[in-house]
């Protein structure tokens, strides 16, 4: 039998919110409130501990009832003021995140993240849950076992490391770095110096106007995407690997013209070069 509990704080600035629950699900939402409701339903509702620390607000899941028992599951909902920070601590439970937050941690076993908008610091990691955010503005690290990860925008530095997850990122405004084991990584477009590293996963850029991209793959494909017109300098090694271009011939960048610097190495993996 599922028991619910719900409470109301007033909160008329945004909060600290720090969140653990094993199983079940957490379903966060940032809007334009003055109160944090929370409301929490399952077998062990009202075990889970939920204080008011002034400007935090604790829920702290009950602890097992035995050595070989399993974590209390529940679905928690919370809402918060718009620009509150959130700390979360999860299992296999999923976690949503809705609207504008702060500085933003999440600790997650199996169970899938998503996040709309960040504007603060983002630091998250996953063991096999996959993650998507929408809108990282601040600086971001992300980790993962095997889940795959997407972010959708990325404005700051963003440091992505996976084991054999892929990883999309749609839209990088700044610098980019991205680590795999066996996993692919796919950037739409790329506005800043971006660093990829990869045992065999493919690594793939569809557009890049300026900056630097420099790629290292054992026996991974590095596909580039230049943008119409953008000078290229170029600095390709491979050991079986071949290499192809179809970009045509730009000359010396003009003085204060944007150009693209490659650098590109892998053991048998193949490099092309593309015009976007």
């Amino acid at each position: 039998m599922s028991n619910q509990l719900d409470l109301t704080f007033d909160t008329p600035e945004p909060i600290d919110l720090y969140v653990e629950n094993g199983r079940g699900t957490v379903d966060v939402t940032a809007t334009s409130t003055t109160e944090t409701t929370v409301r929490i339903t399952g077998e062990r509702a009202e075990e889970y501990d939920v204080r008011d620390l002034g400007d935090r607000i604790a829920i702290i899941a009950p602890p097992r009832n035995g050595i070989f028992a399993r974590d209390a599951r529940a679905e928690i909902v919370v809402e918060v003021p718009v620009a509150s920070g959130l700390n979360a601590k999860v299992g296999s439970s999923d976690l949503a995140a809705h609207g504008r937050f702060d500085d933003t941690r999440v600790d997650s076993g199996s169970g899938d993240v998503s996040l709309d908008v960040v504007d603060g610091d983002t630091v998250v990691q996953c063991g096999s849950g996959d993650l998507v955010a929408e809108h990282l503005a601040g600086n971001a690290r992300i980790k993962s076992g095997s889940g795959d990860i997407v972010v959708r925008r990325a404005d700051s530095h963003l440091l992505v490391t996976t084991g054999s997850g892929d990883v999309r990122v749609e839209a990088a405004g700044d610098e980019l770095a991205v680590k795999t084991g066996s996993g692919d990584a796919l950037v739409g477009s790329l506005a800043g110096e971006a660093i990829f590293t990869t045992g065999s996963g493919d690594l793939v850029v569809h557009r890049a106007a300026s900056g630097r991209v420099t790629a290292r793959t054992g026996s991974g494909d590095v596909r580039i995407g230049v943008a119409a017109g953008t000078p290229v300098w170029t600095d390709i090694r491979t050991a079986s690997g071949r290499l192809a271009s179809d970009l045509p011939s730009t000359g010396q960048p003009g003085p204060d013209q944007p150009y693209l610097e490659v650098r590109a190495t892998t053991a048998s993996g193949d490099v092309t070069l593309h015009q976007a």
